[in-house]
């Protein structure tokens, strides 16, 4: 059996160490050819012995190699984040470039705006924008969502009933993807957009089980949750709506708790459309009449 002071001896020539204290020759640098910096330097168990420093090349290419290896881990990330998001391509095409300011968005436009710039210094701190249905809160995460995957965020977008139905489509023995594989994403991801959130009128025990794990277990490793909800200043302050998933209110004060809550007064954009169709089709027919 090698006795320790051999074991040493053996590491030691492995390592850009001298084994012994007199003076190595230069060392240099097979990269950009410039003399390695050596310093004499005590070593656990075997006393002084010259230490050849890393050169800025090694250095740069050791950090080039690490920064290449997380960037290749976030992408991965990334790419399956996105698998498990929506199945909604219009979704990635909304940005802030192509969304129509109307009276009414612009605190809640700035909110998101917000949030994407200051993404890292705002962490667990997310975002709820509720008002009229089809006036654009839907457009406006989704855009700031895009710019956070822009930026290198693993995001996950999905509507509520997606969320369910994902969930509940691992029951199913064929399923692929597991409960936990898909709960565990929607977890840890960078961002969680969650579309329509509050919209479900009969939730099962087990949902209602599912949400509080998202919301809890994104609260306890300071992940934010960015979501839209189709109510009324009225029904967001209503004394019963924290009620609405469990009666002691624990899921609704765990997520406005973590929020900046944004009333978006705009007007149905969706509504306004189609009253300009109804008119234009009524000024077709009375001018062919």
């Amino acid at each position: 059996m090698r006795n320790l002071g051999e074991a040493v001896g053996q590491t030691l020539t492995s390592l850009p160490v001298s084994n012994s204290t007199d003076k190595p020759d230069p060392v240099f640098c097979p990269y950009c050819g410039k003399e390695k910096h050596q310093e004499l330097m005590e070593m656990p168990l075997v006393g002084k012995r010259w230490v050849v420093h890393a050169c800025a090349c090694d250095i740069k290419r050791i950090e080039g190699r690490r920064a290449e290896q997380k960037r290749r881990v976030k992408q991965k990330r990334i790419e399956k984040a996105l698998k498990l998001s929506s199945v909604n391509q219009s979704l990635r095409q909304m940005t802030f470039a192509n969304f129509e300011m109307r009276p009414g968005a612009e605190t809640a436009y700035h909110e998101v705006k917000d949030a994407v710039t200051h993404f890292e210094q705002r962490e667990k701190l997310g975002l709820l924008i509720f008002g009229d249905t089809g006036n654009g809160k839907t457009h406006l995460t989704a855009a700031g969502a895009n710019a956070c995957i822009e930026q290198g965020y693993s995001v996950v977008l999905l509507t509520e009933k997606d969320l369910f139905s994902r969930l509940n489509a691992t029951k199913r023995f064929s399923n692929k993807t597991s409960f936990q594989e898909i709960m565990n994403a929607y977890i840890e991801a960078d961002l969680l957009v969650w579309d329509d959130f509050c919209s479900s009128q009969h939730l099962s025990n087990e949902e209602r089980d599912w949400m509080f794990q998202i919301v809890n277990g994104r609260e306890r490793i300071g992940k934010p949750i960015w979501a839209t909800a189709n109510l009324t200043p009225a029904e967001f302050e209503h004394p019963q709506t924290p009620y609405r998933f469990d009666d002691k209110g624990r899921l609704w004060w765990r997520v406005i708790g973590n929020m900046n809550c944004i009333h978006n007064s705009a007007s149905n954009y969706r509504a306004l459309e189609a009253m300009e169709r109804m008119v234009g089709q009524g000024n077709v027919e009375r001018t062919n009449s």
